[in-house]
């Protein structure tokens, strides 16, 4: 008899608790004093979802433009039982965030996916999609398209870890000056962030922003670029503490053109992955790994592989070294490359391929000081074999040039291996620079 109480108890335990349900948002139809169960019965705001969605819960938006629209949820989900708020299936459903500092705020929540909505403030935000707080954590934003022209970062993980950005459009933030205005931004301290297969294009000051001690984050197989001049930012920034972060397998063109410093990939940090990355059509530099000291903060880059990747078409140079001040860039590995291309000239001079800038330093230094840095059996080449401005060493005295077979002799412990061999790509005109016969 006590065992069959026992079990109506449970039973009843269940009951009340609930099974996951799937809920409806209906903005021109529903009505929040129904049950949500049904399109019939569709609610209609967002914030009635807000407040009612548990774990297992599935929130389905109805096509139409909300613009007070708000994803907020009151409760975080859990490993085995998400929340979730999806557009309904072939329908664009438009938030517009009213007047709230975030359209989706996921501050200290966690196992939340977020899925097909297309996100347009209708006020300056920002963060548009804010995924803050330690226990930001395991969330997803997938195949959305947000924007936000009058403000400065459509996506922002600051302090989360274990999110995903996945399959997105994240673009025209910054309103058209040059110092603002990110696509995405990993601050705080986030870690163990994936962002990956991701279009990121007309951020006025980067696609991606990493910095302030973000780590161990992977940024793979996304795109990166500007449809227009006058919102070509940078690619990637990585840059106070932002270390040991994978940036892999990204298509980078079409960008640094709102000042001559842009880079397609900054690296003023250390330990960190660059590897397979495809970069072309950029206005000023390729792959900069730069130290200096910001804002009282001495930033390194140190310890960086810089392994596989293609850069073809820059504006000034292939790969740019800076060291200032006593923040010196060194220590990097900078493996199997392909760095060509023949740049316009740069202020009526040879763009080179390759500068190693140490002029700003406090001790001076000598050509031939290289730090620690290699570079091994990578290809260069400018506009032929045995080019004698290949490389500039610059520094507090004359600038001195070399071509790639006098370094390789000269200094054998930082040049091994490398060649001058015009490449065969695939088609780069398509933009495929795939090696022929690699």
């Amino acid at each position: 008899m006590l065992r069959v109480v026992m079990v109506a108890v449970v039973l009843l335990v269940v009951a009340m608790r609930g099974e996951a349900a799937t809920y409806h948002v209906d903005g021109a139809r529903g009505e929040d004093a129904r049950d949500g169960r049904s399109l019939k019965t569709a609610w209609r705001t967002l914030a009635k979802a807000n407040a009612e969605l548990r774990p297992g819960d599935t929130c389905v938006v109805r096509g139409g433009k909300y613009p007070e629209g708000v994803i907020a949820p009151v409760r975080s989900g859990t490993e085995k039982a998400r929340i979730t708020y999806a557009a309904y299936e072939k329908e664009k459903a438009e938030l517009g965030g009213g007047d709230a500092g975030s359209v989706v705020l996921l501050a200290d929540r966690s196992y939340v996916t977020v899925r097909g909505f297309t996100i347009r403030p209708v006020k300056v935000h920002d963060w548009v999609v804010q995924m803050s707080g330690a226990k930001s954590q395991h969330n997803r934003i997938e195949r959305c398209d947000i924007s936000d022209p009058e403000g400065y970062a459509p996506v922002v993980i600051f302090g989360g870890s274990y999110n995903t950005v996945i399959e997105c459009r994240l673009h025209d933030t910054g309103h058209g000056e040059e110092g603002s205005g990110d696509c995405i931004v990993l601050n705080g301290g986030a870690h163990h962030n994936t962002i990956r297969g991701n279009k990121l294009f007309n951020g006025c000051h980067s696609q991606a922003l990493i910095m302030n001690g973000a780590h161990h984050n992977t940024l793979v197989d996304n795109e990166l670029y500007a449809t227009k001049r006058d919102w070509a930012g940078a690619g990637f920034n990585l840059v106070l503490g932002a270390d040991s972060n994978v940036m892999a397998r990204n298509r980078i063109h079409d960008l640094g053109y709102i000042t001559d410093q842009k880079c397609a990939i900054q690296i003023d940090t250390a330990g960190n992955t660059i590897r397979d990355n495809v970069i072309y059509k950029c206005g000023a530099f390729g792959i900069s790994p730069q130290s200096y000291a910001y804002g009282g903060k001495r930033q390194v880059a140190e310890g960086n592989l810089i392994e596989g990747n293609t850069v073809r078409d820059c504006g000034r140079q292939g790969l740019m070294f800076v060291s200032k001040r006593d923040c010196i860039s060194r220590n990097n590995r900078i493996v199997k490359n392909v760095i060509t291309g023949a740049p316009a000239d740069w202020y009526g001079a040879n763009a080179w391929i390759m500068v190693f800038d140490t002029y700003h330093l406090n001790e001076p230094a000598t050509p031939g000081e290289w730090f620690g840095n290699v570079f091994e059996g990578n290809v260069f080449f400018h506009a032929k074999a045995g080019e004698k401005d290949m490389v500039l060493y610059n520094h507090r005295g004359k600038a001195v040039t070399w071509s790639l077979p006098q370094l390789e002799k000269l200094y054998p412990k930082t040049f091994r291996g490398n060649r001058e061999v015009k490449p065969q790509f695939a088609n780069p005109g398509r933009g495929d620079f795939r090696v022929k016969g690699q």
